[in-house]
């Protein structure tokens, strides 16, 4: 897995992107910190990885939720503040 920083995707796009299609993950950073992630996709797995990232997406908005229910204890969150933020996160995507 390669780190490349926004400057360096910039200025080498092409040669970042055929690193990606060789397989390799490339994580963008920006000032350090990750923001992105870059994987091989094509035609016939693209509507997979997309349902699989969504579905990432979805579970860690839902570990967060449960955290911060946890990290809040024992005052804690209502269902229906869970359930509001469950909703929010549906909303989202």
């Amino acid at each position: 897995m390669k780190f490349c920083g926004i400057r360096e995707l910039s200025n080498n796009t092409k040669a970042v992107l055929e690193n990606v299609s060789q397989g390799n993950k490339v994580i963008i950073t920006d000032n350090g910190k990750p923001t992105a992630m870059m994987i091989r996709i094509n035609e016939d797995n693209f509507e997979l990885i997309l349902s699989l990232v969504q579905q990432l997406e979805m579970q860690a908005n839902l570990s967060s939720i449960w955290n911060k229910a946890l990290t809040d204890f024992p005052k804690g969150m209502t269902e229906e503040e869970i359930e509001e933020e469950i909703s929010a996160t549906r909303r989202d995507d």
